[in-house]
């Protein structure tokens, strides 16, 4: 698992792309698995209170076969509260569920023209 602290201007569209590999750095293939994504007030909190909750799934493809998964959020899925949260991304194959990646969540404002 790696630990990765990211900012999200609110109400910004935002895809991540992130790349699964084994130890060895080969590729995994990730079609049909599932990235869930949550960003939480607290890291006790659970994902039914998470601000933001998303579910992907990779399809069977090229870019899946690389490893390659994306997770896009749209502007309205990041209408959210300001401040600093906490964020986890769990990859989900049947029934193995594993945490990849997580960190500190800054949701900020857009910078107003005048």
């Amino acid at each position: 698992m790696s630990n990765l602290d990211l900012i999200l201007i609110k109400k910004d569209s935002k895809t991540y792309t992130f790349t699964i590999t084994d130890s060895d750095g080969v590729a995994v293939d990730i079609s049909g698995w599932s990235v869930y994504f949550t960003v939480k007030e607290s890291l006790e909190d659970t994902d039914v209170n998470a601000i933001i909750s998303k579910n992907v799934t990779f399809p069977s493809d090229a870019t899946s076969v690389a490893g390659i998964g994306y997770l896009p959020l749209t502007s309205t899925e990041t209408d959210v509260a300001l401040g600093n949260f906490y964020y986890d991304m769990k990859l989900v194959d049947g029934d193995s569920r594993e945490t990849f990646l997580r960190g500190k969540y800054n949701i900020i404002p857009t910078a107003r023209l005048s």
